[in-house]
């Protein structure tokens, strides 16, 4: 389920924490369910083992997933409302802005297009 981008710019283990985010928001994982392994994932994703601990161990630090030793680690019931979540769409909304500004869009057309999309898909949910 964890695939990695080798070319991408982002580091593995944030490739990681973004992927196991994303299952938990989409409900692949809800709260209290069991997350692979920390060898599985290392296994399934190809990279070293200290990578996805790295991951693990920030999604921990954040809140949005919790450890029972010796059986695994769980997603935290909390997990959408943690800042890991928050700091992502931050990191994902700078790095469009970014691009915007380098094309030349200026910031009130940014805001549009933001409200524009964000409409669209709310439109798309109903």
């Amino acid at each position: 389920m964890i695939v990695i981008d080798k070319f991408s710019r982002v580091p593995v283990y944030e490739q990681i924490k973004n992927q196991i985010i994303t299952c938990i928001r989409l409900g692949i994982y809800p709260a209290d369910s069991k997350l692979p392994s920390i060898r599985s994932v290392t296994a399934e994703a190809s990279v070293n083992v200290n990578t996805v601990k790295k991951a693990f161990a920030e999604l921990e630090a954040a809140g949005v997933i919790y450890s029972v030793p010796g059986i695994g680690s769980f997603v935290s019931r909390s997990a959408l409302e943690g800042e890991a979540v928050t700091a992502k769409a931050k990191r994902n909304i700078a790095d469009a802005f970014e691009s915007a500004k380098s094309l030349g869009v200026t910031p009130d057309e940014i805001i549009a297009i933001l409200n524009s999309v964000y409409e669209e898909d709310k439109n798309d949910r109903s």
